[in-house]
């Protein structure tokens, strides 16, 4: 961290990453507590396009906080964007111009304002409205201290009839899309594949707290042990009712922090994603490629599973994201995996047992835990994500053996990521087939076309999707 001094007080300039790079930001000299620092990681969250969590992460590392304002700056920020879509119509209503016009720091000042008004009851509604303004003078001089403690005086006004700013009940897609704070598009989509209740119930379901996942790492420790270790921590943990080696905790500090987890006995993984290395079996002696592997859950889970006993090619096409499978793989004492740097769309011969596409896509089936990512253009984005998608594919199927399984994933529930690949892929590889996964997985996750698709509302899980595809032929 570099410290430079200028117009009376000290200036901080903190490492973060954006993505997977690492840059240095823009001064943030106002962020001295919880609500500040919640202000400023939303603006660069925008601003940059960086995920929320990264910037909580590296900004609370360097600023110097207590635990109550890194609690608040952390519900601040998740809050506010798991119902940005509905703030920022409340804005737009109580605004007198264009609301794109408002500077952008100004904008994520209001938006924690009226999070905090509408959806926390613990700090007083003028204390509110202060520190809003306070925040502008530091921010922006005189010039939008008196906007800013107009709209917010005018949203106490109408805090009582709210209801009146929302969209008309006729408009059923942008009502809905206001009211639950999820893209219309996607609120669209929903409708005409689930119906109305449908899509309100899970939408409901994504903007409730997720809990954490936790795996636990069978080689070092019981899932019981674990549970009574973190009881005895003080930590709210139960049983996934789902998986026999996790856990769920309701309610912590940072996990990276807790003494299980420092020394290997747990990640944290959501059980959704847990189902993958259960669709694979790996047996020991498999030969086994993961075409997507940083950070390194699944091919560390698959280590797990087969005692690590397994031969895991892990490829990653940047050094940096392949370092954090190693540092996974030694944090939970596995040496089974090794990690290549290479392109997951190249070639490869085939030699292996078993091949994972854990595949790059939207994350529409995470928005609990990233609600960032609703905000994103993903309409834009699709096409080009299948495309990779479709690739691993191709690739998949060329590294491995007649007689060989490949497991495709996702952290999606969108269609074409899901049904549309698999059904796209085997119109061109007739030598592929489904095959079931009766047995594997819970038999509540398995559709009746024969794939696991979770979903936040019906399972409480994140949204994911996974199928297990057999290569015909004898095993070489």
């Amino acid at each position: 961290m570099q410290e430079r001094h200028g117009r009376g007080c000290l200036f901080k300039r903190v490492w973060i990453k954006t993505g997977d790079a690492v840059e240095v930001n823009e001064d943030i000299s106002f962020v001295r507590d919880g609500r500040r620092a919640a202000v400023w990681i939303l603006h660069r969250v925008f601003k940059t396009q960086s995920y929320a969590d990264i910037l909580l992460d590296h900004v609370l590392e360097k600023i110097s906080l207590s635990s109550k304002e890194r609690a608040l700056a952390t519900e601040l920020v998740y809050g506010t964007l798991r119902w940005l879509g509905y703030i920022e119509w409340i804005l737009k209503k109580l605004y007198r111009g264009l609301w794109k016009s408002v500077p952008p720091l100004i904008q994520r000042n209001l938006e924690v304002a009226v999070y905090q008004i509408l959806f926390l009851s613990k700090i007083p509604e003028y204390a509110v409205v202060d520190e809003a303004v306070e925040i502008a003078k530091q921010t922006h001089g005189d010039q939008w201290p008196g906007r800013v403690n107009a709209v917010l005086r005018k949203l106490l006004q109408k805090k009582e009839n709210i209801e009146s700013l929302l969209p008309d009940q006729k408009n059923l897609f942008q009502r809905i899309a206001v009211e639950c704070s999820h893209p219309q598009w996607l609120v669209e989509r929903w409708i005409q594949r689930f119906g109305v209740d449908r899509t309100m119930a899970l939408c409901k379901a994504n903007n409730q707290k997720p809990y954490i996942g936790i795996r636990v790492n069978l080689r070092k420790t019981t899932r019981e042990s674990l549970l009574e270790e973190f009881l005895q921590m003080g930590i709210e943990v139960e049983l996934d009712p789902f998986l026999p080696e996790f856990l769920r905790i309701r309610k912590s500090g940072d996990i990276a922090h807790l003494a299980p987890f420092q020394q290997g006995k747990c990640t944290v993984q959501d059980p959704s994603a847990g189902l993958v290395a259960h669709l694979m079996d790996p047996q020991p002696g498999e030969w086994i490629l993961d075409l997507t592997s940083a950070p390194g859950g699944k091919a560390t889970h698959l280590a797990e599973l087969s005692g690590d006993q397994v031969h895991i090619v892990a490829v990653d096409k940047y050094l940096h994201r392949l370092r954090m499978v190693k540092e996974n793989a030694f944090r939970l004492g596995l040496s089974s995996i090794d990690c290549v740097v290479a392109d997951g769309t190249g070639k490869w011969k085939p030699i292996f047992d078993k091949v994972l596409v854990d595949a790059p896509c939207t994350s529409v089936g995470i928005f609990r835990r990233s609600p960032e990512l609703k905000w994103k253009k993903i309409t834009k984005e699709i096409p080009k994500i299948c495309q990779v998608q479709s690739r691993l594919l191709e690739s998949a199927a060329q590294a491995l053996k007649p007689g060989g399984v490949l497991v495709y994933s996702t952290c999606s529930v969108l269609e074409e990521e899901n049904e549309q690949r698999i059904e796209a892929f085997l119109s061109h590889h007739p030598e592929f087939q489904i095959e079931s996964i009766a047995g594997k997985v819970p038999q509540e996750f398995i559709s009746p076309q024969g794939w696991i698709q979770t979903w936040p509302d019906l399972h409480d899980l994140d949204g994911a999707f996974a199928v297990l595809l057999r290569k015909r032929g004898c095993v070489l």
